[in-house]
């Protein structure tokens, strides 16, 4: 298959803001929206963490049933294409409903749950059949380096989106309600132009009908490379997300104590962030052309873990402004998430093409589904682990080393997935090569 042409690229790359906008907007606002520290709570810390568990899970148990299904089933408009189709819309009206809390008490913690569990199951219908045709539409190892990094852009993108955003709307006096519905409208606007855009080839579907969705879960984890490489991943998600989550109470309680503005900043502080991915993104690319996707993985993972446990130090020194040292910590972090938003998709489709030549069948769905699966447990359970931390250990003390020590959580569960990367015996180039 010829290279995919660059255009192609971008218009694949564009799906990226549906996924990071509404993933990156819950993650970061949820628990200060309706659990701050300060002020009106609508929920209780726990209540929204169990909320984000179930959907999550929700989302992890769909995904390999959908991953299997669209790796099966043919439609005219493409068998991904399909998905993508059918699920934008009601995924972007499912998350512009989470920021309309309407009622209060257990009517809303219901209402909550439900909100999140249907965002949550067509989150998976629309992302997973999107991620799968990484492999589809792109065949060739520095090809899929390109084209992940085209779409890296793009998940950077819309994180400065859902971060710049907010900021400039809340300093305009719009509420986080009125910031979710713009947003709500981006990314069914995103998703909408992969569909017209991207076309997936249908010359290469070596899937067996009778593959049930048991005999196909089984079989990728008899995928040596695979295995080891999703159970480091796990780690990883679960120290990203959990870092993530609670950064609003960090800034809330660290940076900025006392500070009623901190809203604004939580967005100014992860842009920060981003644009420095975006300017470290060429070393990142350099490095991964001259030592592999597996090297460079392990040493900015390394990096990342590194400056997440390094934010336990913020304030506790008093040269620069808490502020500043926080924007210093934001700058490295931005290169530490250089391999986050750009390596794990090419990883993952290159394990795909291993398992072509064992088995003789292209199984993109089913892996990208397993993965789903079991990378929305760690990251559910870094909200419920979250919530439990405020509500059990903070509130009862108002001690500030419960904040503090949140990055360093996150930064050692990255740190152990670097470690464990080092075991994962990945094969670069299988499908070019042989």
């Amino acid at each position: 298959m010829a290279k995919l042409p660059l255009n192609k690229k971008i218009f694949y790359g564009i799906g990226q803001l549906g996924v990071t906008i509404p993933a990156f907007f819950i993650s970061t606002y949820i628990f200060i929206f309706y659990s701050p520290l300060q002020g009106t709570k609508i929920l209780d810390a726990s209540v929204v963490g169990i909320a984000m568990f179930l959907g999550t899970l929700v989302q992890a148990i769909a995904n390999p049933f959908i991953g299997n299904w669209s790796d099966k089933l043919k439609f005219k408009v493409g068998r991904r294409r399909f998905f993508i189709l059918t699920g934008f819309i009601p995924l972007s009206l499912f998350f512009a409903l989470i920021w309309f809390p309407f009622f209060s008490g257990i009517i809303m913690a219901v209402l909550l749950f439900v909100y999140l569990l249907g965002f949550n199951f067509l989150f998976a219908y629309v992302v997973l059949p999107y991620l799968a045709l990484i492999p589809e539409i792109s065949t060739e190892s520095d090809d899929r380096v390109v084209l992940t990094t085209i779409s890296a852009y793009f998940s950077i993108a819309g994180i400065i989106i859902a971060s710049i955003l907010p900021a400039i709307l809340l300093l305009l006096g719009a509420s986080l309600s009125e910031v979710g519905l713009i947003l709500a409208l981006i990314t069914l606007l995103s998703f909408f132009l992969v569909f017209i855009s991207v076309r997936e080839s249908t010359g290469e579907e070596k899937m067996p009908k009778e593959y049930s969705v048991l005999k196909a879960f089984i079989q990728t984890f008899r995928n040596k490379t695979f295995t080891r490489y999703i159970v480091a991943y796990l780690f990883f998600q679960f120290g990203f997300y959990f870092f993530l989550t609670s950064l609003g109470y960090y800034v809330e309680n660290i940076v900025m104590p006392g500070y009623q503005g901190y809203k604004t900043y939580i967005g100014l502080f992860t842009l920060v962030a981003v644009i420095f991915t975006i300017i470290f993104s060429p070393l990142l690319v350099w490095y991964t052309r001259r030592r592999g996707e597996k090297r460079s993985f392990i040493l900015f993972t390394t990096i990342l873990g590194l400056v997440m446990i390094s934010t336990f130090f913020v304030g506790l020194t008093r040269i620069l402004s808490n502020t500043v040292q926080m924007l210093i910590v934001m700058i490295f972090a931005g290169l530490g998430l250089t391999s986050y938003f750009i390596l794990p998709n090419a990883i993952i489709s290159e394990i795909i093409d291993e398992d072509e030549i064992l088995t003789g069948y292209r199984r993109e769905g089913m892996y990208f589904g397993v993965q789903g699966l079991l990378e929305r447990i760690p990251s559910g359970l870094s909200s419920f682990a979250l919530g439990v931390w405020i509500t059990y250990l903070y509130y009862p003390s108002s001690n500030d080393i419960y904040i503090r020590l949140l990055g360093v959580v996150g930064g050692i569960s990255i740190i152990i997935t670097a470690l464990l990367f080092i075991f994962v015996p990945l094969k670069e180039g299988v499908r070019r090569n042989g």
